[in-house]
């Protein structure tokens, strides 16, 4: 799969919280949740069971999920901030990429890549290609991966010590090339085309499982003691041949088990305090986080028992982590006189007091207290609804006398528990002569394609089982918000490999089982929104569902608390690769075949959402429907129960999906001449679109001129069971190029083509929840509306609409076709004198077909969301890199890259899907990508500390003993800033069509965006934008404003993290490794997110800082 993602590696957290502003939406639900989706991957393969959470690294808060047999994820329930997200799984490194989630961005997809832990510990002391990312998303997995991959070799310091970079030898025979065909074991993506393997639960093949062989690998290649041949080298970032080892070291016996026993530790007490947006020094939240693990393998014997001699072998473990994690929010909620309806020292954001009018008598509200006085602009309590005051029952009452600069006025500090496990077992059998798991004791596979020789027969069969679960508590800035999630995932696999000559074969089997659930405080024990709370009419019933509504303000942190959710996922699947290797050619051929089944018991709004604009307490001018400027309060109209827009989604609330995938590909590693390389490959993907088994799924037909809509069921009207016509045009070509002109010099060039495949998982759980086998609704109103014999009102938010109206709230468009990017690149790399390697590439990625989404409103129905495939990016990227390899004890490598993403679509990178401004001018979206970073410089250094044996000081004696070994990394970020778009909330150009937060503000004349002197009250130029209203226009008459897309540059970033290990060896074959890491090692505060929304309290401020200092100790026994 491609990307529509990142895969990025993080620099460290940088989220924030900003409690006032409400939610922007790309659905037609008045107060969507926030959330991140995405998969997790090694190579092509999908990882079951993998563990994602998402950090609020401003205020702590956790999210956590698990991904399904297909791989896949959704974190739900979120709130706006900057997130830092981390896939974690047994025997692969740990990966993380930061996430953005804003009224422009109110959904993130993320692409986790994992490599194996034995590859990253390689690349442990700074990988480039954190370096190499010119910007996340879509395209920047193209940037990231193949800057990496194809511009740099192996990133890590991994490549310094032996043959990394360009051969010295002068024979390029032995570079490999991940061009097209099967995955190699970086993320080379721009030309790779292998599904691969299928992996287990627990990741990894037999051979890399060994982390204690490879150990000993590693060190003989530090060391001397054999040669190996197939080494790294500076080709793509693919494998090398077959790794033979010559000789072991004393002590060591093969086939006896071994194993790593490790503990990992991160506490308050070690950490930062975060860094305080609003001056007020907060408690630090307690919290310990704890990883451990024990993982075994070598030949099984079981003393009277069971001999498997040397043709049985075992890999097996258990890993687990225990804790809980730091939250910390600010948020701004009414005032104990404004929960009374007292607005008499209220203010809006610039500064000028509350006026509320009743639009019925046209009188501004007062009320008479009880010592006789006339109170203007407060609201007599007989007139606050039932409704209103039983909600307020779960927004707190302030804790913070003196408010923020900013208005904060609450401050909720808790800790979040989380714990897991995960348990697998893997068992090998070779057949023919005895040997280890690699085909013979002392030969483990590169897993690549080598250059030369005949390979040794193999026969093996292997079977794995694996078993994992999590838990982890959900908060929010509210304690009412609470909520829980769990998962228990099952893996079983089984595969066969038979080689002859020439030729292998590998045949495997998989089956999957994931199953996920969420919950809140109320469902199944409080109805807090039907009869027995709230009294809102309409809504679900059944006790499954029973929670909060939604509540979204405009001046306030609103109602959001977790959906309840079941779900079971399953994957059925089968593959076959063919390896031949004849001549100068190594080819390979495959495929899959996936049988996907979802089954789910959930519901997506079925409490209703509420949205609160003020627009019912403002002043309107005779004869005029718009609101006088300055007047209206949206906690005003919430007392008096009138929300301007609302939606549900309820009734069937279980589904059960399936669909079918499957694809083949052919690669041909072609070693053309000594010194020049071929790569060639082309891959078919098919990935049918979804199925519900009781067909009971809904779409629209919408007119080519997107005024009319017919709703449309499976098989009815020319439309297939699934809603959507299948993509059958996938074919993905893959091309890569090596050519060493001279001794020190190599040129690469790669072209690839990558699908979006994951987009109909998506549509399916959009397709459900509606009509006719749901209740939908999305309502607006105006103060016709509210003047007349009906309004809309809390209570009677839903009414019955006529049996002609459709109330359908999304649709595809039929002919829908899946999105894919071009990416290519050229890298130019020259060896200098003194171990310098330079390199100097090009990257470009431009993405097709990209995913658009409009808000319509046509005659007779209401408003929904219309998803097509029309959008369009270009990414331009240039870089260069310099390293130093690894000499006396240092190693150095750094890079800067300048690029450019320009994109009409923002479903590509962290930022999810929005909704176009103007549904009938796309390419009035067309701007900077939200990912786009102009500059970054990055790099990083190992380097072995001057003390203890052969070194200059302390080479005896207890100096040794304690000084000695040490190694000192770490790794240093510079960059420019991301870019934000100035909008509007509540704005009634997106009211009247369902949506929030896609309305952009009109650009003031002559007014500059930047400022000399930005501080966090203040970033940017406020008065460069203002509000579409009668005295903010747009000069071309349009009732959208003419701001550009993301043309406000956020702050700039900088980040430096260290570590410090020591192995010490206990005999040669154990050893204990210690490792203290510093993230943010000098608490430099990273300013990470802007509020941009005009009519915000916060607008124009800092609203997100990246965690500060975190320090993580870890102990590893290896034996």
């Amino acid at each position: 799969m491609i990307l529509l993602a990142s895969s990025v590696r993080a620099q460290e957290p940088v989220p924030p919280e900003t409690a006032p502003t409400p939610q922007s939406t790309r659905t037609s639900a008045g107060a969507p949740a926030y959330e991140i989706s995405g998969s997790a991957k090694s190579g092509k393969t999908p990882l079951p069971g993998v563990t994602v959470t998402a950090a609020n690294t401003l205020t702590g808060k956790k999210y956590s999920a698990a991904t399904n047999s297909e791989g896949k994820f959704v974190l739900s329930g979120m709130t706006r901030g900057r997130y830092v997200v981390r896939a974690e799984f047994m025997g692969f490194a740990a990966f993380t990429q930061e996430v953005v989630l804003n009224p422009e961005n109110s959904s993130a997809k993320v692409e986790a890549e994992l490599i194996l832990a034995s590859r990253q510990q390689e690349q442990s002391n700074g990988n480039l290609a954190a370096v190499a990312a010119a910007g996340r998303g879509f395209q920047s997995l193209a940037v990231d991966s193949t800057l990496s991959a194809l511009a740099g070799g192996n990133s890590g310091f991994g490549g310094m010590g032996g043959n990394g970079g360009s051969q010295g030898n002068g024979d390029l025979s032995t570079l490999p090339l991940n061009g097209a065909g099967a995955e190699g074991p970086t993320e080379s993506v721009s030309i790779s085309g292998a599904q691969g393997r299928t992996q287990d639960f627990g990741g990894g093949n037999e051979e890399e499982l060994q982390q204690r062989i490879q150990e000993f690998r590693d060190r003989m290649q530090r060391e001397g003691g054999g040669g190996f041949p197939g080494g790294g080298g500076g080709g793509f970032g693919g494998p090398g041949g077959m790794v033979v080892i010559g000789r072991m070291p004393r002590g060591f016996n093969i086939n006896q088990p071994h194993g790593i026993v490790y503990f990992s530790d991160d506490n308050a007490g070690l950490d930062a305090r975060p860094y305080s947006l609003t001056g007020i020094e907060s408690p630090k939240a307690d919290y310990n986080q704890a990883r451990f693990g024990v993982n075994v393998g070598g030949p099984l014997n079981i003393p009277k028992i069971f001999n498997g001699g040397k043709k049985w072998f075992f890999f097996g473990g258990w890993n687990g982590s225990r804790g809980s994690n730091p939250y910390d929010a600010f948020s701004t909620v009414p005032t104990v006189d404004e929960r009374n309806g007292n607005f008499s020292a209220a203010t809006y954001n610039d500064g000028k007091p509350v006026q509320i009018f009743d639009p019925k008598t046209g009188q501004q509200y007062q009320f008479q207290n009880s010592q006789g006085q006339t109170v203007p602009n407060e609201i007599d309590p007989a007139l606050i609804t039932p409704a209103a005051k039983a909600l307020l029952n779960y927004i707190p009452v302030p804790n913070i006398m003196t408010p923020t600069a900013s208005g904060q006025n609450f401050h909720y500090v808790t800790s979040a528990e989380s714990n897991s496990d995960t348990v697998m077992l893997r068992l090998i059998h070779n057949f023919g002569p005895a040997g280890g798991p690699g085909s013979g004791p002392f030969v483990i596979s590169g897993g690549g394609g080598g250059g030369g020789g005949r390979r040794r027969s193999q026969n093996n069969i292997n079977f794995g089982l694996n078993w994992s679960r999590s838990s982890n508590n959900i908060v929010n800035p509210f304690p009412s918000l609470a909520g829980g999630t769990g998962t228990q995932g099952l893996n079983a696999s089984a595969g066969w490999t038979y080689g002859k000559g020439r030729v292998t074969n590998t045949f495997r089997v998989n089956y999957n089982h994931n199953h996920v659930s969420t919950t809140n405080l109320y469902s199944n024990v409080l109805d807090v929104s039907g009869p027995g709370g709230a009294g809102i009419s309409g809504i679900s019933n059944d006790p499954f569902d029973w929670g909060l509504p939604g509540i979204s303000f405009t001046s306030f942190g609103g109602l959001n608390d977790p959906t309840a959710r079941r779900e079971l996922d399953q994957t059925y699947s089968i593959s076959e690769t063919v390896a031949w290797n004849r001549g100068k050619h190594n080819w390979r051929f495959g495929g899959d075949y996936r049988l996907i089944l979802q089954s789910f018991h959930s519901t997506r709004n079925a409490e209703g959402s509420f949205v609160f604009t003020g627009f019912a307490t403002s002043q309107y001018a005779t004869g005029s429907t718009q609101p006088v400027t300055d007047t209206g309060y949206d906690f005003a109209d919430f007392l008096l129960g009138f929300p301007q827009q609302t939606s549900l989604q309820s009734g069937a609330n279980s589904y059960n999906f399936r669909a079918k995938a499957f694809d083949f590909y052919t690669q041909d590693d072609w070693r053309f001449r000594s010194n020049l390389s071929f790569n060639l490959g082309l891959r078919y993907e098919y990935n049918g679109p979804y199925t519900e088994a009781a067909n009971r799924i809904a779409n629209l037909d919408v007119a080519p001129s997107l005024t009319a809509a017919t709703l449309v069921l499976p098989a009815q009207a020319g439309f297939p069971a699934s809603l959507v016509r299948p993509d059958h045009n996938n074919f993905a070509p893959r091309v890569g190029i090596a050519w060493k002109p001279q001794k020190q010099m190599v040129v690469r060039a790669g072209y690839g083509v990558n699908y979006n495949l994951a987009q109909y998982g998506t549509m399916i759980q959009n397709f459900a929840f509606q009509p006719p086998f749901a209740n939908t609704a999305t309502n607006t109103t105006d103060l016709n509306g509210l003047t007349g014999a009906s309004p809309l009102t809390i209570t009677n938010g839903f009414p019955t609409a006529s049996s002609s109206t459709v109330t359908n709230n999304f649709a595809v468009n039929p002919n829908y076709r899946l999105g894919y990017v071009q990416i290519w690149n050229l890298d130019v790399q020259r060896e200098l004198p003194g171990g310098v390697v330079m390199n100097a590439g090009y990257n470009g990625a431009k993405g097709t077909r990209l995913d658009t989404e409009r808000a319509l409103l046509v005659s007779g129905g209401q408003p929904f969301i219309y998803e097509s495939s029309e959008g369009n990016s270009i990414l331009h990227a240039a870089s260069v890199r310099v390293r130093k390899r690894m000499a006396k004890g240092l190693g150095l490598s750094a890079q800067y890259v300048f690029s450019k993403s320009i994109d009409d679509a923002s479903s590509i990178g962290g930022g999810g899907s929005v909704v176009a401004q103007d549904p009938f001018d796309i390419s009035a979206d067309r701007g900077l990508s939200s990912f786009d970073q102009r500059h970054k410089f990055a790099g990083n250094w190992i380097y072995d500390l001057p003390f203890g044996e052969n070194r200059r000081f302390a080479p005896k004696g207890a100096g040794n003993h304690i000084l000695g070994g040490w190694q000192w990394s770490g790794d240093f970020t510079i960059a420019s800033g991301l870019y934000f778009t100035p909008r509007v909330l509540g704005g009634g150009v997106d009211i009247g069509r369902g949506v929030s937060g896609s309305l952009r503000a009109n650009a003031v004349a002559g007014q500059s965006i930047s400022i000399s002197d930005p501080t966090t009250l203040k970033w940017f130029n406020t008065v460069a934008f203002c509000a579409p209203s009668a005295t903010c226009v747009n000069p071309s008459g349009s009732g959208f404003g003419d701001a550009g897309r993301n043309v406000i540059e956020g702050p700039g970033q900088v980040s430096m993290n260290m570590s410090l290990n020591k192995t010490i060896t206990v005999k040669e074959s154990r050893a204990l490794e210690l490792r203290i890491t510093a993230n943010n090692v000098f608490n430099i505060v990273r300013f990470t997110s802007i509020n941009t929304v005009v009519n915000s309290f916060t607008y124009g401020e800092v609203t997100g800082a990246g965690s500060m200092r975190r320090v993580t100790m870890t102990a590893r026994f290896r034996f």
